[in-house]
């Protein structure tokens, strides 16, 4: 079987922005981490799973794609 990330085009367009950049309008928080300062987003339309990186050097606050729907 052959797996392919398919993220939709706001998803990937939000891939590696800061974090200050403002989630877009399909992404819902996710389960809250208390453990973590990150916070996490599932995106209605792709299913992609972000992490709001919010803690580290300025230069490591981005979104981060941990996955995205696989079709």
């Amino acid at each position: 079987m052959e797996l392919w990330i398919q993220p939709c085009a706001a998803c990937a367009d939000l891939y590696g922005r800061p974090s200050s950049v403002e989630p877009h309008d399909t992404l819902a928080p996710g389960t809250p981490d208390t453990a973590s300062p990150n916070q996490h987003y599932v995106c209605g339309r792709c299913s992609a799973v972000f992490t709001r990186v919010l803690s580290g050097r300025q230069a490591g606050q981005i979104w981060m794609l941990l996955n995205a729907g696989q079709h």
